[in-house]
Parts: C-alpha cells; sequence; structure tokens
C-alpha cells in the first residue's frame, strides 16, 4: 500500500478513534457489530483499508452524534501534520512549520505536546491499536481507557493563544 494511502487511512483510523473516546450516546448492538466486523476485517492481510473505512462509515451514518464527533476529529487532524502528531514533542521548527504565523503556538505546545512513539508503518501502530479497539464488545469504553488517544485529543484541542 503507498504511504499517502496509508497516511490517509490511519488519518481516518484516528479519527473514528477519537469520535469513540468522546462519544457520549451507547452504541446499538447493530453499531458495535459494525464496529467488530471492521475491526476483523482490518486485521486480515493484504485487506482493502479504504474499502473496509467506507463500509463502516456507511453503517454509522446514522448515529448523527458519532459522525459530527468524527468529522470533527478528522478536520483537526487534517490540519495537522503526521509528524507533529506522533512524535515525542514536536521541535519548534515542525510546530513553526505548521503554524507559520503562530508564535504562541510554538512556545505552548512546545511545552505541552507530548506523545509516546513514532507511528511504523512496518508494524502498522495505529491499524493495530485500532484493531484492538474496535474488535472489543465496548469500543467506546475501551477507547476512553487509552491514554494515547486522550493525549493526541488534548493535543488537537490545546489553546492556541495564551488567552484561549
Amino acid at each position: 500500500m503507498d504511504s499517502s494511502v496509508n497516511n490517509n487511512s490511519n488519518t481516518t483510523l484516528l479519527a473514528i478513534l477519537l469520535a469513540l473516546y468522546n462519544l457520549q450516546l451507547p452504541l446499538s448492538a447493530a453499531e458495535k457489530a459494525a464496529f467488530k466486523t471492521a475491526g476483523q476485517s482490518l486485521s486480515m492481510p493484504h485487506n482493502n483499508r479504504e474499502s473496509i473505512i467506507k463500509d463502516l462509515m456507511d453503517k454509522l451514518v446514522t448515529n448523527s452524534s458519532f459522525t459530527q464527533l468524527y468529522q470533527a476529529a478528522k478536520s483537526q487532524l487534517d490540519a495537522v501534520s503526521d509528524q507533529i502528531l506522533y512524535d515525542q514533542p514536536p521541535t519548534e521548527n515542525e510546530l513553526k512549520h505548521a503554524w507559520p504565523d503562530g508564535s504562541e503556538v510554538v512556545k505552548l505546545a512546545v511545552k505541552r505536546a507530548h506523545f509516546e512513539g513514532k507511528p511504523d508503518d512496518k508494524n502498522n501502530e495505529i491499524l493495530n491499536m485500532a484493531i484492538s479497539i474496535l474488535t472489543t464488545p465496548e469500543p467506546t469504553k475501551t477507547a476512553q481507557k487509552l491514554t494515547r488517544i486522550e493525549k493526541l485529543w488534548q493535543f488537537l484541542n490545546q489553546p492556541i493563544f495564551k488567552n484561549d
């Protein structure tokens, strides 16, 4: 799989996990089954991630809470580079590149951003995390227990300027 497709599906999977992390309403039995099926399909070698994710999202279209959370998370993830999301912590140069006119952002983010390790496409770290969460009986509760998802959410939602 080419790396741009892999990065796009990783971002999409992270947006799904962030939506689960923030979901307040319980999932229906059919939605839990859809997550489990997607997780199982993603665990198969030589899977078509894009197709599996599309099928999952088609099944969740009626869950407006999940859809809104997913779209918000996807938008936030798309606004920052993969390197900024995963390096520990992002360097000042990376932050300046992401927010060229936000010197306050750079100062605050250098102080507060910290994530555990880098994604490793060879090991499929993000994919493996998604499979582990999606195939559990309660994917929402599982996502809410993982500090990596929490740290990612905090990073994406930290104030940009001191007055925020």
